[in-house]
C-alpha cells in the first residue's frame, strides 16, 4: 500500500464514527479529542452487542497509548447497548501532532471476531497556547491620570484551560491575573494603571501565561506612553542690609525633555554689583538696561537653579577703605598747614608809600607738627623791619640781594593760628613796582618727617 492510500485510509477513518463487526458495533463521539502532552484524550462510546447476551472487551493495540475507562469489559445482552467514556493517555511523553490510536472490541466468545476501531488524537504543545496582547488608548498612556488596559486572550485549541495564571512586567507594570479559558475562547480582562512619573516613549511589556507549571504564553506587547510636560518655577527674593538674593529653580516634573529660557532685565547700576551662577548664555543691551538670558534643557525629574546675587556692600565697604586710605595718605602728605602772606601800605601824608607792613598767618589744620622754622625774604628796595609784633624773629640776614627774618616756633598744635607781623621801611622815595616774595616754613611731623610750605607771593604796584 502507496502513501496515498494510506492518507486516504486515514481520512475514512475520520469521517466514520460507527464501525460495524459481525459480534460488535461501536459509535464514536469525541469530546476532547484535542489534548495537551502527558494528558488523555476523552471520547464518549457506544457499544452495541450483535450476537447473544456476553462480554465485549476492549484493548489498545498501539503500546504507546493506555486507556482508561468506568469498565474493564462489557457485559451487554444480545441487541442491547452500552455507554462508556473512554481516556486515551500516552504511556510517554509524545510530541505534538496528530494520531491515530486503535482500540480492538471483540466478543470474549469469538475473540477472532473483532472490530479495530481508530481514535484521532491531536496533541498540542504547551507553548504558544495562548495568544495574549495588550490594548490600550492609541494616543498613549496619560502619567497624571488612571488608564484603562485590556489584556485580550485566546486559547488557540480546543482544549480547556483552568486556573491559568498570566503575569504582565514591565517596568511600570506588575499584575497578575488567574483565569479560565474554555475551548477556543477569547477573553478580555481589562485592568487600571496608574503610571506616576515616567517617560514619554515606547515600553515593552512581558507577559507570560502559566498552566499547570507549563509555559502557555510568553509574548511581548508594546505600551506607549504619552508625552506629559509639567514644569514648575519657583522664584525666591532674599533682602538683607545692602544685599539681594534671587534664586531662580525650574523642574521637569514632567515625562519629556524640555528646552527651557528664563530672562531677565537689571539696570545698568544693578549690573555693576551683579553676580550669577551658573552665567547667562547671552547679555543683551536694551535702552540702558541690559537683559540676561539662560538656555538650558531639562530631563524629567531634573531641576535648574540660577542664583543671581547684588551686593551692594561690598562696593561700598571698598570706596569707605579707599576713602580712609585716601584720607590717610593727605594727612601722610599734607599735615594741614598753611601760609598768608598780607601787605599793607604804609603812607606819607602827601600819599607816597614809605613803608610795608607785613602779616604772616599760620594755620594748622592738621595734626601737631613741630620745630617750625619760617623764613621770609625782604627784597633789597626795602630796610630791615624795625617793628614787630607779638613774636620776635629768632633772626635775621643781610645780603646785597636783601634781607630775610626767621622765625623758630617749637610747635604748632592742631587748629592753632599764628599771626606774626612786622614793619619795614622803603630806602627809595615813592617805592614803585616791587614784588614781596613767598616765606617758607620747614616742619616736621611726629614721625620726624620734613614738610616745606610756602604762602602766597605778593606785587606791590
Amino acid at each position: 500500500m502507496n502513501i496515498k492510500n494510506i492518507f486516504l485510509f486515514l481520512i475514512l477513518l475520520l469521517l466514520v464514527n460507527v464501525v460495524q463487526a459481525t459480534e460488535v458495533s461501536v459509535e464514536v463521539t469525541p469530546v476532547q479529542d484535542v489534548s495537551l502532552s502527558g494528558r488523555p484524550a476523552v471520547f464518549d462510546i457506544e457499544v452495541r452487542n450483535l450476537g447473544p447476551r456476553g462480554e465485549v472487551k476492549a484493548i489498545v493495540t498501539d503500546f504507546n497509548w493506555r486507556k482508561e475507562s468506568n469498565y474493564g469489559f462489557y457485559t451487554i445482552d444480545g441487541g442491547s447497548t452500552i455507554k462508556d467514556t473512554l481516556r486515551l493517555s500516552p504511556t510517554s511523553n509524545v510530541n505534538p501532532g496528530i494520531y491515530s490510536v486503535n482500540v480492538r472490541f471483540y466478543a470474549t466468545r469469538d475473540p477472532e471476531d473483532y472490530l479495530d476501531q481508530a481514535f484521532v488524537i491531536t496533541v498540542v504543545p504547551y507553548k504558544d497556547l495562548v495568544f495574549a496582547t495588550l490594548e490600550h488608548n492609541p494616543q498613549g498612556l496619560n502619567p497624571n491620570k488612571e488608564n484603562l488596559v485590556t489584556l485580550k486572550l485566546r486559547n488557540r485549541y480546543k482544549v480547556e484551560l483552568t486556573d491559568v495564571v498570566f503575569k504582565v512586567r514591565s517596568e511600570f507594570l506588575n499584575q497578575d491575573f488567574v483565569t479560565n479559558l474554555e475551548m477556543e475562547e477569547t477573553k478580555e480582562i481589562p485592568f487600571s494603571v496608574e503610571l506616576g512619573n515616567i517617560r514619554e516613549g515606547d515600553y515593552e511589556v512581558n507577559i507570560f501565561g502559566l498552566f499547570d507549571n507549563n509555559i502557555v504564553a510568553n509574548l511581548t506587547s508594546t505600551v506607549k506612553v504619552a508625552s506629559n510636560p509639567d514644569i514648575k518655577e519657583n522664584v525666591r527674593d532674599e533682602f538683607s542690609f545692602l544685599v539681594k538674593t534671587s534664586e531662580v529653580s525650574r523642574v521637569n516634573n514632567g515625562n519629556t525633555v524640555s528646552g527651557e529660557v528664563y530672562s531677565r532685565v537689571v539696570s545698568s547700576f544693578e549690573r555693576l554689583f551683579l553676580q550669577t551662577s551658573p552665567n547667562p548664555r547671552n547679555i543683551e543691551k536694551l535702552n540702558g538696561a541690559y537683559k540676561y538670558t539662560w538656555q538650558f534643557s531639562l530631563n524629567p525629574n531634573d531641576s535648574y537653579v540660577i542664583m543671581m546675587k547684588t551686593n551692594y556692600g561690598k562696593p561700598i565697604l571698598y570706596l569707605i577703605i579707599l576713602a580712609l586710605i585716601v584720607y590717610l595718605i593727605y594727612n601722610r602728605i599734607n599735615v594741614g598747614l598753611t601760609i598768608t602772606k598780607k601787605v599793607l601800605l604804609l603812607k606819607s601824608k602827601e600819599g607816597h608809600i614809605v613803608g610795608l607792613k607785613v602779616l604772616l598767618i599760620l594755620k594748622n589744620t592738621g595734626q601737631k607738627v613741630k620745630s617750625l622754622r619760617l623764613s621770609d625774604n625782604i627784597p633789597g628796595l626795602l630796610e630791615l623791619p624795625h617793628e614787630y609784633g607779638t613774636l620776635k624773629p629768632s633772626s635775621t640776614k643781610t645780603s646785597v640781594a636783601g634781607s630775610t627774618v626767621i622765625w623758630d616756633i617749637p610747635e604748632l598744635l592742631k587748629g592753632e593760628e599764628r599771626v606774626l607781623s612786622y614793619k619795614m621801611k622803603s630806602k627809595v622815595a615813592g617805592l614803585g613796582n616791587v614784588t614781596i616774595p613767598r616765606a617758607i616754613c620747614r616742619f616736621k611731623d611726629k614721625a620726624e618727617k620734613l614738610y616745606i610750605v610756602k604762602s602766597n607771593s605778593f606785587n606791590l604796584f
